[in-house]
């Protein structure tokens, strides 16, 4: 049981202007649905929303929105319905007891939007002409005309369960974007870096890009910027600059002049600049061409970590292109959603994805706990018992009981 079960009806009956009056009786026709001329009022208006709708999303379809004599009956009918909608809105206004109250109203509001975007398409052109499918929600006058507007009453008793678990709710949505933001992080480094390049030892990349292995570390750890793409600039390939260095550089010459980057990134552009095919080969040249076994398990050696290298290199890239893009990774998979645009790749990855997917059918419950105990707490209250009956000593009154449920006689207010 709701505990205001007429908060509705007091909710209407405020608005309705007061005695018999054209105002009153014009309120009845427009905003009630229990004599014959408001539920035909009702359900004429609802049909005019669903032809708006209808004709404006046919105007989307390609075959119909190259037919200009087609478009110009829709715009005609289009101009129509608004016409239409625009004198139903003034009488809106005319027959309310308060008509401000109503412009600033849930409904009032939506009324308005409804007629907008047409009147705006007249100024503006055509970019607007989408918005007119806001008239959908005005479909929501059904439960009137369906006499359902009782079911109001029970969503006033969810929005007030939820509203006093509102403490409970904040923690739960601040505990997953904790662990959408840990998990979305983590799994752009594992899949972005863990790709087996950066983690490579440092003499194997040396050994590739050609550079020594303390400049390799120097770039991983971001302390220094190496120059890949020397550009139209005298700097040479694969310079190390110091951050101050780097600066100085693209105040000296234009910031796209030379191509610069720091931390794994750079790591991995390197080694995509190289044409690792053609070092294998002339690796294994030096192998079958060795003068001796000594000089052959070297080369050797340099070919395994090449060809390692190349194989990793050539594996598809992370689908985890940013942190906001893994974030939305971590949404997608906690809800059990599970589009598949986006995918771990790594054996890392895909354990994390599947601890994400438990946690999330472990928190996608609870929610709805909380609610489902404030719901259950509310009906205790409302059905808690007031003492016996003086008259004939039953128990279990109700609380808010105006007659003994078994003598009838009136309890004192």
């Amino acid at each position: 049981m709701s505990p205001n079960p007429d908060r509705n009806q007091r909710r209407r009956e405020s608005l309705r202007p007061e005695g018999a009056n054209i105002r009153s009786g014009l309120y009845d026709i427009i905003f009630e649905a229990e004599t014959a001329a408001g539920r035909g009022f009702d359900i004429g208006l609802l049909l005019a929303i669903l032809a708006s709708i209808t004709i404006e999303s046919l105007q989307t379809v390609p075959g119909i929105s190259q037919q200009p004599q087609l478009l110009q009956s829709f715009d005609i009918a289009e101009w129509v319905l608004t016409i239409l909608f625009t004198i139903e809105y003034v009488l809106r206004l005319y027959c309310v007891r308060t008509p401000l109250r109503y412009v600033f109203s849930f409904w009032g509001l939506i009324d308005l939007l409804s007629i907008m975007p047409s009147y705006v398409t007249y100024f503006i052109g055509t970019s607007s002409r989408s918005f007119v499918i806001i008239r959908s929600v005005r479909l929501l006058r059904v439960f009137r005309v369906l006499k359902l507007w009782r079911m109001m009453n029970e969503a006033d008793e969810l929005a007030s369960a939820i509203w006093k678990v509102r403490d409970k709710i904040i923690v739960f949505v601040a505990v997953v974007l904790v662990a959408v933001t840990i998990s979305g992080t983590l799994m752009y480094h594992i899949e972005t870096y863990s790709q087996g390049i950066v983690d490579e030892p440092v003499n194997d990349l040396a050994l590739v890009l050609d550079i020594d292995a303390v400049s390799i570390e120097k770039i991983i750890d971001q302390d220094e910027y190496v120059v890949l793409n020397s550009g139209t600039t005298p700097l040479a390939l694969n310079k190390l600059l110091t951050p101050s260095e780097y600066l100085a550089a693209q105040e000296e010459y234009n910031d796209n002049a030379f191509l610069a980057d720091t931390g794994p990134d750079a790591i991995l552009k390197m080694v995509g600049g190289v044409n690792l095919n053609e070092l294998v080969d002339k690796l294994q040249d030096k192998v079958d061409t060795a003068t001796s076994s000594q000089i052959r398990s070297q080369f050797q050696q340099q070919l395994d970590v090449v060809t390692s290298i190349r194989e990793i290199a050539n594996r598809p890239d992370s689908q985890f292109t940013s942190i906001p893009q893994a974030m939305y990774w971590a949404i997608v998979t906690m809800t059990t959603v599970g589009y598949g645009d986006v995918v771990p790749k790594t054996a890392v990855g895909k354990v994390i994805s599947a601890l994400l997917i438990l946690l999330g059918y472990s928190l996608i419950i609870v929610p709805s706990t909380f609610v489902s105990a404030e719901f259950i707490q509310q009906h205790q209250r409302a059905n808690e018992q007031a003492p016996p009956c003086e008259q004939c000593n039953a128990n279990g009154q109700r609380e808010d009981a105006e007659f003994c449920y078994r003598c009838g006689k009136r309890f004192p207010a």
